[in-house]
């Protein structure tokens, strides 16, 4: 995977990027809800592949800074959320620094060419008892979503490559971090009455936990004590 690429590939992207995610407003919401269950209002907060900003700011930071390759994407971000801070840098170049409460990398980890990498670039961003949250598509959803992106109803991916659970925690412990907490949600991307419900049901649980779509995991310093 070229980083190369994977940037032009997202200023290819960047003028209908909004678009495409109100088209998959439900997952979105989802995803947006699921780092809200982690992130509390008013932190220092971090995001690695920031876009245009939507999702770093539906945290709400006190301080909140962006970080994405795509210099289209940046600049998109800048003028919609001008109260938080954007720049075009790469984590395959290495980290910023400064340190953050919480960095939150969402559906950032297939489109890196190293995940050893970036994993090592959160784990220097965070302050003594931060934690990093790396959300990713569930590999097993590929045919679908494989399917979903020909038929024009998800935004092209570019350049990818699945990234399992074992596949993150493996990584970040070669970063330092250990695993807090794992989980998966979402079954139904789409807005579909009738089976809404497979996404809060109780009875449903264990099948989200095992196939569901959003695969969060949450990482914090190996060390802390």
């Amino acid at each position: 995977m070229n980083p190369d690429h994977v940037g032009d590939h997202f200023d290819r992207v960047a003028p209908d990027y909004d678009m495409w995610k109100q088209k998959a407003h439900r997952y979105y919401d989802a995803l947006k809800a699921s780092l809200r269950d982690i992130v509390p209002p008013g932190s220092m907060v971090l995001e690695v592949g920031c876009a245009t900003g939507e999702i770093l700011a539906s945290l709400a930071p006190d301080v909140g800074v962006g970080l994405d390759i795509s210099a289209e994407m940046i600049e998109r971000a800048s003028r919609k959320h001008p109260e938080l801070r954007f720049m075009v840098h790469d984590l395959m170049h290495g980290p910023l620094d400064e340190r953050f409460d919480f960095v939150v990398a969402a559906d950032v980890a297939e489109h890196v060419p190293d995940l050893d990498t970036m994993m090592r670039s959160l784990a220097a961003m965070l302050s003594e008892r931060g934690v990093a949250v790396v959300v990713t598509a569930n590999p097993l959803w590929s045919p679908v979503l494989h399917l979903a992106e020909w038929l024009k109803l998800k935004m092209p991916e570019g350049d990818h490559e699945w990234r399992s659970r074992e596949d993150l925690a493996t990584s970040a412990r070669r970063a330092g971090m250990r695993e807090r907490s794992f989980d998966r949600s979402m079954i139904v991307p789409r807005d579909v009455p009738g089976l809404r419900a497979l996404d809060s049901a109780a009875w449903a649980a264990g099948v989200r936990r095992r196939t569901g779509l959003i695969q969060r995991a949450v990482f914090e310093s190996a060390v802390t004590s």
